[in-house]
């Protein structure tokens, strides 16, 4: 609907009566009924409309979103407090309003309701700019009193289905799916708030004035008559929950306790503004994939996880679990690619850090709302505890690695280097744990007779030495070597490396040599307990993917084994996703009442939460057998909206009360290990695995406050940023800043190429080897000089240059194994829009 239509549509439908004009520049942004007292306001475009009635009160009595109205027909958009069951709002104003317009603002005052302790007084401005409206609410508060709720304020959509839901600033998102009954209520830390609607393609989005120094909530409510009703806070202290630690609730009841508010004038501003989903949330042209349905899976499941500002978790808000034993947290955030998820995490890893981390470096492994699923006298009063099924030691592995995989994403050293002494002491907790000395880390129970889990199968009772501790720890170690030589500790990064290889020997020797391995039959077991016998010798999913995608295994024979007997068996059964194992779990080594008889939960069910780290072992070789899993699970959710714990065995349904914010993992596993996408601190790395199908695949990606586009094709990759473009046949990375490109060769962390110049440019990589690469240059110019520099190349070593097939100067490597020239003062440079430059070897 474009503007005129949009604006007559204001004038003859919502407006028939006396029209009044109030300013020459607004002549069609602000209408005036004086009849019947209400002011219409307009963007620019006529994407947002508001309609302003102040006739017995003040009340947005219409909003219309891209010709979509939302607020209507009785709904309607107030401000007040709840107290003692009472609304006083600005519906019902004391005395009679006082409108005024002036150029692109329209004000309302004397605004007064409520009585006695609680008499308040308000005054409203709207003021409109090109693409949205802005609107201020002072609010004067008369007297010092307690309310029950502060609608600050309170938005009335007409159902629920006028939104699928709201993307939130912590991160989350509230998820009108979730929201199913009358009554359900979820109440979160949050301020900017999107709406969008896919069906209609629509986005209203709701933005607070920056002030870190206010406390925003916003409380979302399915109320009788299907009706969405949205309530925003804001308070200079924390605004607490009313039901112990609970964000959601099914009872018609708040979610957040009263609050205290003082004599004083408040005030609160938001800028309202209407946006085309497609556009706001375009993730590009995903060849051969279901693109729209991705980037739904990411928007709901994927932010589901967060429960509140600082809780990130991959179970959701629904039951109100955060499980700190998951190491791939960090990996939500490559791909939902948003910066408030990703600097959300940053932040729930610092809360961690000081809410959840014990003086001798144990980490909590869960958060609840309460105490229900907690170890008896652990849980804290900020929601951290030992969990009810055992010490869960896969904690404190998880978040050393978490933590490392956020700072590839972030690339904030200082930020990584304020968590350096917490996963040391994290890590430290867990190497002192080797009894024996052989390389291998022991949980608390030796034997699956003591009933008590350990890790992420947590009503397994695995014990004493167990393969996938082991193989976090192993995961962990080796990256925290390379960050602590990133930081300057070369002792600690060595003494890192050190146990992280004797782990690895020691993982990857046979079962009757104290290993994991069976070399019968061709799969690594879960556990050995401290006689020496082993259990879960039932090709776990978990602990064979481990093994591969953690790099323990990198016997090329055991790889191919382990895979290919796993899709045989898969393609037997005709699973869409992977199971927990197998073949059964050994009697009695689990819970049995839900793990028995086989197969069922923990021992054989399908959980889509080890669906990146399966896609990851397969994509090197067989990127066909892990696309297939990813469509499957995309497939699943166009069926169900994924909104399960798991899948049973036996019929592939969904089941279980908790819904996983994991089962975003098989996408996770599209953009880390089928598109490549690995960012790393200093530069964004690609390595795809492709099929023909996906040739063409155009993404749009965010790292860093840049916007990349990342082309894809088999043997065909390129990336571009900030005017500069790289392709190349083969692995590769870039960094650009200003008028800076480096290109990194493979996974190298230091510049193979580095240039400098006025001009962006196109770079074409034809060949790159240790001693003799070639490289075209498009787009520069004539006299566009460019300062070239060439890294990791044999130190001392003479290299001869060549420009578009003429021999240039000679250079000598340095110390650094580095040379440099300026294209563009040699003589033979053509200065022209297209140059191929060669380096070669010289002896």
């Amino acid at each position: 609907m474009n503007y005129l239509f949009r604006f007559l549509y204001v004038i003859v439908v919502l407006l028939p009566g006396l029209v009044i004009v109030n300013s020459p520049a607004f002549s069609q942004r602000i209408v005036q009924d004086e009849n019947k007292k209400t002011v219409t306001l307009s963007d620019s475009s006529g994407d947002l409309i508001i309609r302003l009635n102040y006739s017995g009160g003040c009340i947005l009595d219409k909003i219309m979103v891209k010709g979509m109205e939302v607020t209507g027909g009785g709904n309607a958009v107030y401000s007040g407090v709840r107290s003692g069951g009472r609304l006083l709002s600005s519906r019902n104003s004391n005395t009679s309003p006082m409108l005024r317009i002036k150029g692109n603002s329209v004000t309302v005052s004397a605004l007064k309701f409520g009585e006695g302790v609680l008499a308040i007084e308000e005054e409203w401005d709207f003021t409109l700019h090109r693409n949205t409206i802005q609107w201020r609410i002072r609010r004067n508060y008369l007297n010092d009193a307690v309310i029950d709720e502060d609608d600050f304020p309170c938005w009335q959509f007409n159902s629920m289905q006028t939104w699928d839901g709201a993307l939130l600033d912590n991160g989350g998102v509230a998820w009108n799916r979730f929201l199913s009954e009358p009554g359900d209520a979820y109440g979160v830390n949050a301020g900017t708030l999107t709406f969008w609607n896919k069906a209609t393609n629509t986005c209203l989005r709701i933005s607070p004035g920056q002030d870190p120094t206010t406390f925003r909530t916003a409380a979302f409510n399915h109320q009788k008559d299907n009706i969405l009703s949205v309530v925003q806070s804001s308070s200079e202290e924390a605004i607490h929950t009313k039901y112990g630690l609970r964000r959601f609730l099914q009872t018609g009841q708040p979610v957040f306790a009263p609050i205290a508010v003082r004599k004083s004038d408040v005030s609160i501003e938001y800028t309202l503004q209407a946006l085309s989903y497609d556009r706001e949330y375009d993730r590009g042209n995903l060849k051969g994939i279901k693109e729209k349905s991705v980037n739904e899976m990411l928007n709901t499941i994927g932010r589901y996880g967060v429960v509140d500002k600082d809780l990130y978790g991959s179970n959701g808000w629904r039951t109100g679990w955060v499980v700190t034993q998951e190491p791939w947290l960090a990996l939500f955030g490559l791909a939902i690619d948003a910066p408030d998820f990703i600097n959300g995490f940053s932040r729930a890893l610092a809360y961690e850090r000081k809410e959840a981390i014990l003086p001798d470096g144990r980490v909590l492994p869960r958060w609840h709302h309460d105490a229900t699923d907690a170890m008896p006298n652990t849980f804290r009063e900020n929601g951290f505890y030992e969990c009810q099924w055992g010490y869960m030691l896969d904690a404190q592995p998880a978040y050393a690695i978490d933590v490392a995989e956020q700072f590839d994403i972030t690339g904030d050293i200082d930020w990584l280097r304020s968590f350096k002494p917490a996963c040391e002491k994290v890590l430290d907790y867990m190497i002192k744990r080797d009894s024996d000395g052989n390389g291998l880390f022991e949980v608390v129970q030796h034997t699956y007779k003591e009933n008590k889990g350990a890790d992420w199968m947590d009503v397994v009772w695995a014990s004493y030495e167990v393969a996938s501790i082991n193989a976090y720890m192993y995961k962990a170690l080796i990256r925290w070597s390379e960050l602590e030589e990133l930081l300057g500790d070369k002792k600690m990064a060595g003494e890192y490396q050190r146990l992280a290889i004797k782990l690895k020997t020691a993982f990857n020797k046979n079962i009757a040599d104290g290993g994991f391995w069976n070399p019968d039959k061709g799969w690594y077991v879960h556990w050995r307990e401290k006689d020496g016998s082993v259990y879960g010798n039932n090709f776990g999913s978990m602990v064979n993917f481990l093994a591969i995608g953690y790099g323990l295994c990198d016997d090329p024979g055991r790889k191919d084994t382990i895979l290919g007997r796993m899709e045989e068996l898969m393609q037997t059964e005709k699973l869409f996703i992977w199971p927990s194992c197998l073949f059964p779990y050994e009697d009695s080594v689990g819970l049995s009442n839900v793990n028995y008889p086989y197969p069922n939960y923990e021992n054989g069910d399908l959980f889509l939460s080890w669906a990146e780290l399966g896609t990851r072992c397969y994509a090197e070789k067989h990127p066909e057998t892990a696309l297939k899993y990813i469509r499957n699970v995309i497939d699943r959710y166009e069926s169900d909206g994924l909104a399960h714990q798991r899948y049973t065995r036996s019929r592939q349904a969904g089941a279980g009360d908790d819904i996983l914010s994991n089962n975003i993992m098989a996408v996770v596993g599209l953009y880390r290990n089928i598109y490549g996408i690995r960012p790393q601190y200093n530069r964004l790395y690609l390595e795809p695995h492709l099929t023909t199908e996906l040739n063409g695949t155009a993404l749009k990606y965010w790292l860093r406050d840049q916007d990349y586009v990342i082309r894809l094709s088999k043997e065909d990759y390129s990336i571009s940023v900030n005017g500069y473009s790289v392709s190349d046949k083969h692995p590769f990375a870039i960094h650009s800043r200003g008028n800076e490109l480096e290109y990194f060769n493979g996974n190298t962390s230091r510049a193979s190429l580095k240039l400098y110049g006025k001009h962006p440019c196109s770079v074409d990589i034809v060949y790159w080897g240790s001693d003799n690469m070639s490289w075209t240059e498009r787009g520069r110019g004539p006299g566009s000089p460019v300062h070239h520099e060439l890294g990791n190349l044999t130190a001392g070593v003479v290299y001869q240059l060549f420009i578009n097939g003429k021999p240039g100067k000679k250079y000598r490597a340095d110390l650094a194994g580095s040379i440099r020239f300026d294209a563009g003062s040699d003589k033979i440079y053509a200065g022209s829009d297209k140059n191929i430059f060669k380096i070669q070897r010289d002896d």
